[in-house]
């Protein structure tokens, strides 16, 4: 892909006849965009582009601690921007993101020294995409902050709190499981995160649906890495405040708007033709080294009415989080980091989690030492060519682990590139169901593939 040098407008050529032009309005702490993401071709015909986050630790690989701390900026761009406290730490955060430079100091010193907050705060993170950038804008505050993150699963025996759509998206629903039924019934401002903002449309429908649901809520914030809004968009926001006499704040580190030329020519898809080796499969059951009370035991029935009866994690977020909570799971996850990189072969590992499941294997990966990287596998169907100057050069397709008859993707690891991989499971119903990830993973001649599973089977498996 070629981009051109950072200044106020940019335009990349994602494919033949195929470009995005982007202008810059705002970026306070000078981030270069060629360091924040790339640009592809996205196969959904309500929405033919896509923003590949470098920083994001979704589609492309990356050190743990940059998606941490691209949380925790944040966090201080919205303290800055809605309480008007600017914290000095932010341009130094900024500026280590794009050297990569100092992370682990940047880390310490915020877990020695979290973000204040003087009222209390409800954050949600968007499925799938950006529950551990929720989850790491959560974790940077020090007090007055709960969490919580919308998912697309359908679990059994509970009503969600909230429904909602998200039209443009491959897999558009969305549903808000709360156990505490005053976790969104409070006059607390909700903090919404995402790690784009195109339109706006899926953040208005979602403030819609929660002024519905609690008619007390006055105050609503949008969190973003980019916001792409156009005039048309913003003003939106502003009939909405009006229409529900609500005050909707917006926060990005990106501000700007973008024109697409062209549309895309996708070309049918080659599978690289790479044969798979003989490679060791390891089964680590981390769960027998967790607190027994992180477990929720909640059953859920997938797209092709598969019934999953295995335990959820509490820790994700998925069922609501205190400051508390999260810090109790934080502290246990250098010993989990501990365990799990004593199963390391080599200098140069890939931490891989599945769909939501982001933030803890993403956590406890930033732990495991030195050499490690993090990916997520994705619902995301990007195109996928070989051309030289394109993002996505690699595709892994396989049946999701976690929810049977979805179709997951793992995008640009090259042949060899790794010494081992860990896929951390939250939910693995039978071992059956890793077999499409493990085949395809083959494919990649890394020699060591372990599979870190986080809550045990359920009895009938």
């Amino acid at each position: 892909m070629k981009v051109a040098a950072f200044s106020e407008q940019e335009i990349h050529h994602i494919l033949d006849n195929f470009q995005v032009q982007i202008n810059i309005h705002s970026n306070p702490y000078n981030i270069p965009l060629h360091q924040l993401f790339q640009m592809a071709a996205r196969i959904n015909t309500k929405r033919s582009f896509l923003f590949v986050s470098k920083i994001l630790g979704k589609h492309l690989a990356v050190k743990p601690l940059i998606p941490l701390l691209t949380g925790t900026l944040l966090a201080m761009r919205y303290k800055e921007i809605v309480h008007g406290e600017k914290d000095e730490r932010a341009q130094v955060i900024a500026t280590a993101l794009q050297s990569k430079q100092n992370l682990y100091q940047l880390q310490a010193l915020i877990e020695n020294e979290p973000i204040p907050l003087a009222v209390p705060i409800t954050i949600i993170g968007f499925a799938e995409t950006a529950t551990a950038l929720g989850h790491a804008v959560f974790h940077s505050f020090n007090n007055n902050a709960s969490y919580i993150h919308t998912t697309r699963e359908n679990i059994q025996n509970l009503s969600s709190s909230i429904h909602f759509e998200e039209e443009h998206s491959h897999a558009t629903s969305h549903r808000v499981y709360a156990l505490d039924d005053t976790f969104l019934k409070n006059n607390q401002e909700i903090v919404l995160v995402d790690d784009e903002i195109t339109t706006g449309k899926t953040a208005l429908n979602i403030i819609r649906t929660l002024k519905e649901y609690n008619p007390t809520k006055k105050v609503f914030s949008i969190v973003s890495i980019l916001d792409w809004r156009t005039a048309e968009h913003r003003e939106q926001y502003r009939q909405l405040e009006k229409e529900l006499n609500i005050t909707i704040h917006v926060i990005s580190l990106i501000e700007g708007n973008i024109t697409i030329n062209g549309t895309p020519t996708l070309a049918r898809e080659q599978k690289e033709t790479i044969s798979s080796t003989q490679q060791e499969i390891t089964f680590i059951p981390l769960y027998e080294h967790m607190e027994k009370d992180n477990f929720l035991p909640f059953s859920s029935t997938s797209e092709n009415q598969t019934k999953h009866p295995s335990p959820y994690l509490k820790s994700t977020g998925r069922f609501g989080l205190t400051k508390e909570e999260d810090i109790l799971f934080s502290n246990q996850c250098c010993d989990l980091a501990q365990y799990v990189a004593n199963y390391r072969k080599g200098t140069k590992s890939l931490v891989i989690g599945t769909g939501e499941f982001m933030y803890i294997p993403m956590k406890i990966a930033s732990e495991m030492g030195n050499g490690i990287y993090y990916q997520s596998t994705t619902r995301s169907p990007i195109y996928q060519t070989e051309h030289e100057t394109y993002s996505i050069r690699s595709k892994f397709t396989f049946e999701s682990p976690e929810n049977p008859g979805v179709t997951n993707h793992l995008y640009n690891i090259e042949s060899s590139q790794y010494d081992d991989v860990f896929i951390f499971i939250e939910r693995l119903s039978t071992y059956d169901h890793i077999h499409s990830l493990i085949e395809e993973l083959k494919r990649t001649h890394i020699p060591h593939i372990n599979i870190v599973v986080m809550t045990k089977a359920g009895e009938d498996q």
